[in-house]
């Protein structure tokens, strides 16, 4: 699992995460799991890294999880039309 340590998730944050969760990938076998506890905000860079990520999990038969995600970015990734892409649930 990996904790995201930011408090937002925008173009600017991007690169450095995608370098991180690369690293991850190529270390580690199984699901990823991201903890979006700390994050309040995220732009469609953010949710472009997303379905990227999750992409990739998916070649090699893993899962992308996200967990304690904010209404806020629930809502997001809703008006997004990503929710149900990244198996959010909107409840």
């Amino acid at each position: 699992m990996r904790k995201l340590k930011y408090d937002k998730l925008t173009i600017y944050e991007v690169e450095d995460l995608h370098k991180k969760i690369l690293k991850d990938l190529k270390k580690e076998d199984g699901d990823l799991t991201l903890d979006f506890t700390s994050i309040q905000k995220i732009d469609m860079t953010a949710i472009q890294l997303l379905l990227c990520i999750k992409k990739t999990c998916e070649s090699k038969s893993n899962k992308l999880i996200l967990i304690n995600l904010s209404d806020g970015i629930k809502e997001t990734l809703k008006l997004s039309g990503c929710d149900l892409l990244l198996g959010v649930d909107n409840d």
